[in-house]
């Protein structure tokens, strides 16, 4: 993209060299080959980070509500240079408050070959359950093709002279007629079902298809009723639909991260908990729920440092994720400390598998680990917390704290300790 100048001066009312058009609405630009987002003022204060020093991106995957994630997923999926997809979604500011937050798309810049390296958008504060814009105003500010406007019984009663160019065509012989009689190619087609859906619904409805007239093509149709007549735009996708699957795959992986500990690449805290409670909720609560952390930690950063540290808890958390099956959710909760829950269609209670997998577990990481020129052996601390039929999430997870420090009882007697070359 070339160097671009950079400030970080809010009294100028510039963030990282985005000018401020709006005291109301924000404007957005995501770097997709270097996950970079950049914000003016007036974004960083709709998420409460007009004083928060650390970048954009990490500021704005951690207010994301984890509920509302799928929704910007197909937003930044329908987005092309011509078009504003649009969508309402919740953000939670640092004290615990929710907003709504209304983002549209407003471009794209691509790469020589066409791949979309930059997205930019519009963000403002809405207030919740409002509508994001009217229908009939947005299907024509989607327009590429054509518009044209049917009543009830599908007779034509307008069309643009992008409908005339389109189908080649003229508006005298199109309103008025029926559409069967007019265009007979229509009939028993997609614009049928998808007219007597706009009516049944009173909504907007609309598909991706190829295109009637144009062989080759894909465009994407939609029917929005207003007021007792249904307003049909079409719309060239063919680029986007090439495009959508890296686009597609690119916020796939920016909203993945935003739920991963950067350091590890484990659950982190808040997406460890959402995830349990989402399989709980679908399944049962947890069989059994293991607290996890590395003896003498502070030892292994005080003599080696900490980016030392930073390697063995790395390598550590590989080789729990190694271990932990399709059955359990392991994440990092903080520090040296992670938290495996394990799930079953067998009840756990009865068995013995938490303890199997906790002796697994302390042999993996046993494995000596390269540190520049020598190896250490680490030990684990495990506590167990069986679910007794009545336990919550909570109860486990504080069970399950008080059995890793009685644990600890034995564990701190084995210090991490230089391995034998």
């Amino acid at each position: 993209m070339g160097d671009r100048h950079r400030e970080d001066n809010l009294g100028t009312g510039r963030v990282s060299g985005i000018e401020t058009h709006s005291a109301s609405i924000g404007i957005t630009r995501y770097f997709i080959d270097t996950g970079q987002l950049e914000w003016d003022a007036r974004a960083a204060d709709i998420f409460d980070a007009i004083r928060d020093p650390r970048p954009a991106i990490e500021i704005w995957q951690e207010r994301v509500h984890p509920d509302d994630a799928h929704l910007l997923v197909k937003l930044y999926g329908d987005a092309s240079a011509d078009i504003g997809a649009e969508c309402i979604y919740r953000v939670v500011l640092s004290d615990g408050t929710v907003r709504h937050i209304l983002t549209r798309s407003v471009a794209i810049e691509t790469a020589v070959n066409g791949d979309p390296t930059v997205l930019t958008g519009v963000v403002s504060l809405v207030r919740p359950h409002t509508g994001t814009s009217d229908h009939l105003g947005a299907a024509l500010d989607s327009v590429s093709l054509g518009f044209a406007i049917l009543d009830r019984e599908m007779i034509i009663r307008y069309v643009n002279k992008q409908t005339e160019l389109h189908l080649g065509v003229g508006r005298d012989q199109l309103i008025g007629q029926h559409l069967h009689d007019a265009l007979p190619i229509t009939r028993g087609s997609y614009i049928d079902g998808l007219h007597s859906d706009s009516l049944r619904t009173r909504g907007e409805v609309s598909i991706e298809a190829p295109a009637i007239f144009l062989p080759g093509k894909i465009v994407e149709v939609t029917a929005n009723y207003v007021g007792d007549i249904v307003a049909v735009s079409f719309r060239d996708v063919t680029d986007r639909v090439q495009t959508s699957s890296r686009l597609l795959g690119a916020y796939r992986e920016l909203l993945a991260k935003s739920r991963l500990d950067d350091l590890t690449g484990v659950l982190n805290r808040s997406a460890l908990i959402e995830r349990i409670e989402r399989i709980s909720a679908e399944t049962s609560t947890p069989a059994a729920v293991l607290y996890i952390d590395i003896d003498n930690f502070k030892q292994i950063n005080d003599t080696y440092g900490h980016l030392a540290g930073d390697h063995v808890l790395r390598i550590t958390a590989a080789r729990l994720a190694d271990l932990c099956g399709s059955y359990a959710v392991l994440g990092r909760i903080g520090g040296d400390e992670f938290v495996i829950a394990l799930f079953d269609d067998e009840p756990l209670a009865t068995t013995n598998e938490p303890e199997q997998l906790r002796r697994r577990l302390r042999r993996a990481t046993r494995a000596p680990i390269r540190l520049e020129d020598s190896f250490l052996s680490i030990e684990l601390s495990v506590g167990i917390a069986r679910n007794t039929g009545e336990s919550t999430l909570e109860d486990m997870l504080v069970r399950a704290d008080i059995a890793l420090y009685e644990d600890k009882t034995d564990s701190s007697r084995r210090p991490p300790r230089p391995a034998d070359d």
